[in-house]
């Protein structure tokens, strides 16, 4: 059984001095260190989500420029291809001009022997005419 005495208020006075001597010397020192851990955790979560946030930016920031990068192409693609047929059309110009003014020195070079045919045919003519006329007659023209 228990008894109250001197001895019971000793072993309290003794309990309440180890309890003030375990705060200072074992639970304040525990947790300062848990709270400054929790803390560090705290800030490092900040740190993770600031770091996130900001892959994200990057990220959109780069999946833009592409997009920037594709347009760009695509318009510099278009413009490559519009002076190609600008060039095209310069050379099938050239060309056909070309061709349209040899087709005119040839249609005036025929023209002209067809001319100097008709000339020489002419001339051939008034001869073939006599001798058929005189075939055909049996006597001369004079």
């Amino acid at each position: 059984m228990i008894e109250i005495n001197a001895s019971l208020f000793i072993q309290i006075f003794n309990f309440l001095l180890l309890m003030i001597a375990l705060n200072f010397l074992l639970y304040r020192p525990i947790r300062s260190i848990i709270r400054e851990r929790r803390e560090k955790i705290t800030g490092f979560e900040n740190d993770i989500d600031q770091l996130a946030e900001r892959a994200e930016d990057r990220l959109k920031e780069i999946e833009t420029r592409l997009s920037e990068a594709k347009k760009e192409g695509f318009l510099k693609k278009d413009e490559i291809k519009e002076q190609g047929l600008e060039e095209e059309k310069k050379i099938v110009g050239g060309v056909s001009h070309e061709a349209e003014a040899y087709m005119e020195r040839i249609k005036a070079q025929i023209i002209g022997e067809i001319g100097q045919a008709r000339t020489a045919l002419q001339s051939e003519t008034e001869v073939f005419s006599r001798e058929l006329a005189v075939k055909v007659l049996g006597r001369s023209l004079s």
